[in-house]
């Protein structure tokens, strides 16, 4: 849902309401759960692998040789 240039995203689980904000001074989102006496922030944890460098090896099937 789009309000006032702002998008919304909130969902259910369980019964318990959630939502989405953007934390835009922190480049992130955040998640709240809407509790009986307001939102309360749900810490969300990133069990990846910070982001390395991609290598893309590009082989040319024709001459047998890599391209890059």
């Amino acid at each position: 849902m789009i309000e006032k240039g702002e998008a919304k995203v909130d969902f259910q689980v369980n019964g318990e309401t959630y939502f989405l904000s953007l934390a835009e001074d922190e480049a992130r989102w955040l998640v709240f759960v809407e509790g009986a006496t307001g939102p309360r922030r749900v810490p969300v944890y990133v069990d990846g692998a910070e982001l390395e460098d991609l290598t893309v090896v590009v082989e040319d099937s024709e001459r047998r040789r890599v391209v890059n």
